[in-house]
């Protein structure tokens, strides 16, 4: 079962039947289409799934009550047991494999590692940080443990999240999971129009820009310059169309049942620099990190003692900056390591952001000096639009190495692109080699035109939903009912999976 399958669609039926008609019982019910929702979608055997499940459950929920009856040094210990247990898992399961392979190339070593060549465990990074979250804030005594192990277990593995996020905290969750809910329409179609927007961006949108990326990246030697960095701008739209749709998707069936999930992207391309970007892109993933590693590590004894140096030797200014950067050196390691254990996801995810964010904030003086001696008017609207070109086309160096699928590969893509003479090919040449015809450029085109829309609205502190409910009655069902039909006839489905599904 996959988010476009039609089983998906008769499992969400039958739960939001259930849910609405045992409503004493609605926790439960979530939580056992949870547990079947998970071994739907994976491939891994059930009672297996089940036994990690429980196993991540019962250290979770039997180290937050520990954690909160006892003090001191007891209290910190467990803290690091529990955390430890989780993070074992999530490292068997995930990273030993590709990091032990690497060790393994690197020194020419003679091990047999297949033992550790796990079957892929759908949604492990994303569970197994909501469960590490809420033992840190116990232990922080945010709130108290919960005594009932199905508030815990819904908390973790409530299947619209799953999968890809979004990250919560458990009493924003914990609140709703244990309201009962009565049938609403207003939830139930500004769930199901939410979901057709997603599988809109998916089905409609993602799939074909998708298609002009693998079809470069699968053959980047015939391409110059100009036609990899197009295609790497096709990719920054697939990638979030793909992963905005599925955010969509999952947000919306959530409705379903009266229960919200906060949002995970805040139009990311009208960004005006680095940061911002990462402030607007997968914002819960962020928030996570910044709460529960940056902000302490920020506050460590090691991190103030490296303050009180670099002030010492340095100056007031570096006192600052540079624990700072250590901080944030650590963070986006730890980020790159929770994308996946291979080199060019890390490099990708980690190594480049962070040197663009550390480099950039280094070059504020200089940027500074150049406005004002060029007396550049940073009020004007092409002044906006210039620093939210640089800032994508920054992003694209990432992505690119994304799209290698190996750091080899990767360093032969930059190589080749500017040791390759620029070539010119026709559009309508270059669309037919993709395999694209009339239809789909303009479905392409349309697609753009209405992403750049919701952009502008969510820039402006609203959505295109809100927009289109402004809207006069017959022109509101119009679209919604075009938006449907052209799904169902042009969404091309069973393409590929999610690409977040993979971390």
């Amino acid at each position: 079962m996959t988010l476009t399958s039609f089983s998906f669609f008769v499992f969400l039926l039958i739960v939001i039947i259930a849910f609405y008609i045992f409503n004493p019982f609605q926790k439960y019910i979530l939580l056992a289409a949870s547990v079947y929702f998970y071994i739907s979608i994976s491939s891994v055997n059930a009672v297996k799934l089940i036994m990690l499940m429980f196993g991540i459950l019962g250290v979770t929920y039997i180290g937050a009550l520990i954690i909160e009856h006892v003090e001191g040094k007891v209290k910190s210990l467990f803290l690091v047991i529990s955390i430890s247990m989780l993070v074992l898992v999530l490292f068997l399961l995930k990273y030993a494999y590709n990091i032990l392979g690497i060790i393994v190339s690197i020194f020419n070593l003679e091990a047999n590692i297949s033992c550790l060549q796990f079957v892929s465990i759908i949604g492990i990074s994303y569970y197994a940080l909501s469960a590490i979250g809420y033992l840190i804030d116990i232990y922080w005594g945010n709130y108290k443990a919960s005594k009932n192990p199905v508030d815990v277990a819904l908390f973790i593995f409530y299947f619209p999240q799953l999968i890809s996020g979004p990250f919560t905290r458990f009493p924003f969750m914990d609140k709703q999971f244990n309201k009962r809910n009565k049938l609403d329409y207003g939830n139930l179609t500004s769930g199901m129009r939410r979901m057709a927007w997603g599988y809109f961006k998916k089905l409609v949108i993602s799939e074909r820009f998708g298609i002009i990326v693998s079809a470069v990246y699968g053959n980047y030697e015939v391409y110059s310059f100009v036609g990899i960095v197009g295609a790497t701008l096709c990719y920054a739209v697939q990638l979030y169309t793909d992963f905005s749709g599925c955010m969509d998707i999952i947000m919306g069936a959530s409705m379903l049942f009266g229960i919200e999930l906060p949002e995970n992207f805040k139009a990311p391309f009208f960004s005006e620099t680095i940061q911002e970007f990462w402030q607007r892109w997968h914002i819960t993933l962020g928030t996570w990190f910044k709460d529960y590693f940056m902000y302490p590590v920020q506050k460590s004894k090691p991190i103030q003692n490296v303050a009180k140096w670099s002030k010492k030797k340095f100056g007031k200014k570096a006192g600052k900056k540079v624990p700072f950067y250590v901080a944030m050196l650590m963070l986006w390691i730890l980020i790159g390591i929770w994308h996946g254990g291979t080199g060019y996801y890390f490099i990708a995810s980690a190594g480049i952001p962070c040197i663009l964010l550390i480099l950039s904030d280094l070059c504020q003086p200089l940027f500074a000096i150049l406005v004002k001696t060029f007396k550049v008017n940073t009020e004007c609207k092409s002044w906006c639009w210039f620093r939210r070109v640089r800032t994508l086309l920054l992003i694209c160096i990432c992505w690119i190495v994304a799209c290698s699928g190996g750091t080899y590969n990767a360093i032969n893509i930059f190589r080749h692109m500017f040791i390759t003479p620029i070539n010119y090919t026709p559009f309508t040449v270059a669309m037919e080699t993709f395999g694209l015809n009339t239809l789909d450029i303009l479905l392409m085109s349309l697609g753009m035109v209405i992403i750049y829309s919701a952009h502008k609205c969510e820039y402006e502190g609203t959505t295109i939903m809100r927009k289109l409910d402004g809207q006069n009655w017959g022109i509101k069902v119009l679209l919604i009912y075009v938006e449907v039909i052209v799904i169902l006839l042009h969404g091309m489905v069973g393409s590929s999976a999610f690409i977040y599904f993979q971390f």
